[in-house]
């Protein structure tokens, strides 16, 4: 396809989501359909800052990795059953994906896959910073090291701030018409993955 994109596609999504590491394969096929003729935006939403918002909801590693059981027999991605150390937040993995971002346009989309591959199929902690590094370095063009240190700048933040604004902006919207939005830590906020 030729030409000016025609459609602006704005994925909301988190790399600790299970829902939105099992649509890769239909995102996938959007790309491969429509190439050029889409304009794709990412959004992080920003499921839980830290570990603790996952246990007060009574998340452990057991029970995680029980529901990502269900996650490879329904959807067939591959799944690292094996529990981990803790429940992460994901607010420094999806700080990690901003910093590639804005360390060159268009990273984040290798930054956010390497990471989602990596937390469902290895040992690694979305909130471990030597992890994110780690995971990260094997992105062709990263500095991984490098965009790990990015996470904690206040440029980092303040474009996070500015995804998690726009992910909790789902009020009224046809997402919310259809029951497909969350009010977890207060505004009506896109799930993972949700496409505009």
């Amino acid at each position: 396809m030729s030409g000016p994109p025609r459609i602006s596609a704005t994925l909301h999504t988190d790399p600790g989501c299970p829902w939105a590491y099992s649509a890769i394969p239909a995102l996938r096929v959007m790309e491969w359909r429509y190439g050029d003729g889409l304009d794709w935006r990412l959004v992080m939403i920003g499921l839980a800052e830290d570990a603790g918002v996952y246990a007060a909801r009574g998340y452990t590693p057991a029970v995680v990795a029980e529901g990502h059981r269900e996650f490879r027999d329904r959807f067939g991605m591959p799944f690292d059953l094996a529990p981990k150390r803790h429940v992460p937040g994901t607010g420094r993995a999806c700080r990690a994906v901003v910093a590639a971002r804005l360390t060159r346009m268009g990273a984040e989309w290798a930054a956010l896959r390497a990471l989602q591959l990596a937390w469902f199929t290895s040992p690694i902690m979305l909130d471990d910073d030597a992890d994110l590094a780690a995971v990260l370095a094997g992105v062709p063009g990263l500095d991984g090291r490098a965009v790990a240190g990015r996470v904690g700048d206040p440029a980092t933040e303040s474009a996070y701030q500015a995804d998690r604004a726009e992910a909790r902006s789902a009020a009224g919207s046809p997402a919310e018409a259809q029951g497909k939005t969350a009010t977890t830590d207060g505004p009506v906020r896109f799930t993972a993955p949700t496409l505009v």
